[in-house]
């Protein structure tokens, strides 16, 4: 099993020596691009340039997944028999901020309505997650680290010192049920990575009304908050059931993760209902301030599973 792991992460690695430089120059140029007002009209190429660069990644990840699912064997050192192996979903650890680069530069495509104003911001901020994947995750030439440290220790242990396998045996069993393998895992991120990508849509949006006081930027906001909510009230009620489950025993509804995540959803709420009053005088200072709120409670929601302990944290 360790042989095959290695060999499997070798040739990730490999990859990876060539394609996040690569990443980080491309993330590098779109930013100048998006700058630029001389190169205004590559704009809408260079993020489709991304997207296609980014969705190669994906698929090199994604093979590097399925390698994983077919020897990442369990086995229960008191039977001897083989428990199952490891689904390990393709946006975890050190992939998270490049899915979010990649939903991001799919979903910038998509825009229509104040395309050309948008785009300087949208393809900086694409260009932001893009290099910090590169440059600070590493998804490729450091792979998931947490759990093929784990696994790698339970093989190498199996193999040499089987007390100490039967000790870790429990422990990544029930990661395997009732974390990697379960539905949530597939269902929950994707669906708030996506709400992620048209809320930093709806962001620039929102920016530009603070900017140009037009009412058409703020539709634009308002339209691309309300896609993104739907997806992140189902991935959240998602979610529910399975911290029931997976986290028995512990008091994970303190957890500052979700807690910041509650808040985020409360105050997109807010922001979607305080729309409705839009027409009452001074009324859109409060509905654009409640826009930049919510936003930067996105981005410390995220920031929160690297710095604050607790259940839902890497901390």
């Amino acid at each position: 099993m360790t042989t095959s792991l290695h060999a499997a992460t070798a040739a990730l690695r490999t990859w990876g020596v060539v394609y996040e430089p690569v990443l980080a120059l491309a993330a590098l140029a779109l930013a100048v691009v998006s700058l630029v007002p001389a190169l205004s009209r590559w704009r809408r190429k260079a993020i489709g340039a991304m997207a296609l660069l980014l969705v190669v990644g994906e698929l090199a990840l994604i093979a590097f997944h399925l390698e994983l699912g077919r020897i990442t064997q369990v086995f229960d050192p008191v039977t001897g028999l083989a428990t199952g192996t490891f689904a390990v979903p393709l946006w975890i650890e050190s992939e998270k901020l490049y899915v979010w680069a990649l939903v991001l530069a799919c979903l910038a495509l998509l825009v229509r309505e104040h395309r050309d104003e948008l785009l300087p911001s949208l393809g900086v901020g694409v260009a932001l997650l893009a290099a910090g994947a590169a440059i600070w995750a590493r998804p490729f030439t450091e792979p998931l680290p947490q759990f093929l440290g784990r696994y790698g220790a339970y093989a190498s242990a199996l193999a040499a010192d089987p007390v100490a396998a039967s000790q870790m045996f429990q422990g990544l069993e029930a990661s395997r049920q009732f974390y990697y393998n379960t539905w949530y895992m597939w269902a929950h991120p994707p669906l708030l990575f996506i709400a992620y990508g048209a809320f930093v849509i709806s962001f620039a949006a929102i920016v530009l009304t603070a900017i140009r006081k037009h009412s058409s930027y703020e539709t634009v906001a308002y339209r691309w908050a309300a896609f993104g909510y739907l997806p992140l009230t189902a991935g959240m009620l998602l979610g529910f059931p399975w911290a029931i489950l997976a986290w028995r025993g512990e008091s994970w509804w303190w957890s500052g993760k979700v807690n910041m995540s509650i808040m985020m959803w409360l105050l997109y709420a807010a922001y979607l209902h305080a729309r409705l009053y839009l027409r009452r005088r001074g009324m859109w200072k409060v509905v654009v301030a409640l826009g930049i709120v919510a936003f930067a409670s996105l981005v410390l929601t995220y920031l929160a599973t690297y710095v604050v302990p607790g259940a839902h944290s890497y901390a």
